[in-house]
């Protein structure tokens, strides 16, 4: 039996906007994890206040959490109190609206012949039993495959041993461009539809460059699902605004600049910004313009409350 920890924290970001983080931890009985495994949630989604909207939760890859940063919390605030008029200190805290969530988990099943098969076949790769197929690496290293399955999985292997090419002929691929240990990833990936290893942010980048470049489509996805989970202020511009819009990732693009333009006060005045204006002057004039937009509609915010009269006792 697993229990579930629903974390839901409130931040003061600014006069006209609270922030709300949600984190869900999932505790697992370490006695038997194998089984713990087995009835794992594949995705977790919140409503909140009886909201129709459904929050979907953005998986972390420690295996056991699911995060929401960046929420707007205004569906908190008491009734009647402009944002603008709320600080931690003068509004009662037993004023906030009560909060109440409803957790949906989503589960997927599979038939006991269906897990044999996926893993039958995952132990194909694993156990490097009846290769056809073997890359090698500048480091000697090699690694062995099964074609028919490739080319199932990658339009681009279909090419390679569909045709009379040097590598249909001699069994033979040379890998030069990709770390022996991310093509290693992308192939346990493609065998089972789940990595080895938990992702990190340069794991996940270096992922996606070779799922991108074997068209692995759903390998995509997982790498920008989990980038999407890792903005912060310290790692948006150098690290993945400019590498999103290298990789032309237009999701993980918008996604940086609408952080960017909510919290860019602190992120201009980093040298990562200087480094964005001098070799991505493109995307640099478009956070800006994100920037100016938010602190105008913020003003506006701000002069409304200031312009509205104010109702004297006779």
């Amino acid at each position: 039996m697993c229990r579930y920890k629903l974390s839901i924290d409130f931040s003061l970001m600014s006069r006209n906007r609270v922030e709300c983080s949600v984190e869900l931890n999932r505790i697992a009985n370490r006695k038997n994890v194998e089984e713990e495994n087995k009835s794992r949630p594949c995705a977790a989604s919140l409503f909140i206040n009886g909201e129709e909207t459904r929050h979907r939760l953005k998986e972390c890859w420690t295996w056991d959490q699911w995060s929401l940063p960046a929420l707007n919390g205004s569906f908190a605030c008491p009734d009647g109190a402009d944002l603008t008029d709320i600080t931690w200190e003068t509004i009662n805290p037993n004023e906030w609206k009560p909060l109440t969530c409803l957790l949906w988990l989503e589960f997927e099943t599979f038939a006991v012949g269906e897990k044999n098969a996926l893993k039958q076949l995952t132990d194909l790769y694993v156990q490097q039993n009846h290769c056809d197929v073997q890359f090698n690496f500048e480091d000697d290293q090699h690694i062995g495959g099964h074609s028919h399955i490739l080319v199932a999985r990658s339009p681009v292997f279909a090419a390679m041993f569909q045709h009379e090419m040097k590598e249909t002929k001699t069994g033979q691929v040379s890998i030069q461009d990709i770390q022996p240990d991310i093509f290693k990833q992308m192939l346990h990936y493609i065998y089972s539809g789940r990595l080895s290893l938990p992702l990190t942010e340069t794991s996940a980048k270096r992922l996606f460059e070779a799922a991108d470049k074997y068209d692995i489509g759903d390998l995509k996805e997982e790498c920008i699902a989990f980038l999407l989970t890792c903005i912060n202020v310290n790692n948006v511009i150098n690290f993945l605004m400019a590498w999103a819009h290298i990789h032309s990732v237009d999701q993980l693009t918008e996604e940086t600049l609408k952080f960017t333009s909510l919290h860019g006060k602190e992120i201009s005045k980093q040298s990562d910004w200087e480094n964005l204006t001098k070799n991505y002057p493109e995307v640099c004039l478009e956070a800006t313009r994100r920037i100016i937009d938010q602190m105008s509609l913020s003003s506006k915010s701000k002069c409304h409350c200031q312009s509205e009269p104010t109702v004297m006792d006779e």
